[in-house]
């Protein structure tokens, strides 16, 4: 057979072929692209869920110039927003100025000095978007590959923040699971006639980490502080610390000693 025949035979054999793969990857995108449409769609909703918790439907009709009963069927879930619609409102609700403003009036400070943050909590999608937020603001044009918090308070907050940036979460504990797990551990002084020990699986973390610290409360600084060298101590580098919430004296020495090694930046300053 001749070539120039048998080549043509070939290619007109493969087109339509190759055109069925095209429309096939084609309809995978357009799939794709719903899918994310309405994963947005329904984000958008349960945020404006957690806000009906802070807000009557007027005035949330003042904020996104919705009508209210037009909220009231996205709040209840009988209709969800139009893509335009919901990216108009998230457009809002990631405002930093927006969701400091409402967030910070969640967090209590009692008589005797401790620092409520669990009312934060309620809201958890909100939250996630202010982490994110500030991550990128502070932290945004460095690689993390895991997030570091120490047990218990700043548990709640550090997931959230490993789901947020999409990295794991490693817990260090004041205690050892296991006599047959190697640990890495660091003296805390928790005050001046108590020193305990803080814990970090070996098997979590390796020389190539770059860690973010996150913790609900900065005061002394004495256990971000602790935290830190931990790390160090395991031979990954920490990149920086971020708290939702900095009270006390910020002359502390550890802080002072903080702020000569790494960068640490609370959301709220109270």
């Amino acid at each position: 057979m001749n070539h120039r025949v048998g080549f043509f035979i070939t290619f007109q054999f493969l087109k339509p072929r190759s055109s069925k793969i095209l429309e096939r990857i084609e309809d995978i995108y357009l799939n794709m692209q719903k899918d994310k449409n309405l994963k947005l769609r329904l984000i958008v909703v349960d945020l404006l869920k957690e806000l009906k918790n802070g807000f009557t439907y007027k005035e949330l009709s003042k904020i996104f110039n919705i009508q209210e009963s037009l909220l009231c069927r996205y709040v209840n879930g009988s209709t969800i927003p139009s893509e335009l619609h919901a990216k108009e409102i998230l457009d809002k609700i990631k405002s930093r100025e927006f969701l400091t403003k409402f967030l910070i009036k969640k967090i209590t400070v009692h008589e005797d000095g401790y620092v409520d943050t669990s009312g934060l909590l309620f809201y958890p999608n909100l939250l996630k978007i202010l982490i994110e937020i500030y991550y990128n603001k502070f932290f945004g044009n460095k690689e993390i590959t895991k997030i570091v918090t120490v047990a218990v308070n700043g548990i709640p907050f550090a997931t959230l923040a490993a789901e947020a940036l999409s990295k794991p979460l490693i817990i260090v504990k004041k205690h050892k699971d296991s006599i047959y797990i190697d640990y890495i551990d660091e003296s805390l002084k928790e005050t001046d006639g108590v020193i305990t020990s803080i814990f970090l699986r070996s098997d979590y973390i390796s020389k190539n980490d770059k860690v973010l610290l996150v913790d609900d409360v900065i005061r002394s600084g004495k256990t971000i502080f602790t935290a830190y060298k931990l790390i160090k101590k395991a031979g990954a580098y920490v990149i920086g610390a971020l708290v939702i919430a900095s009270v006390g004296n910020e002359k502390s020495s550890y802080i002072n000693s903080i702020n000569n090694s790494i960068l640490v930046k609370p959301i709220f300053i109270l």
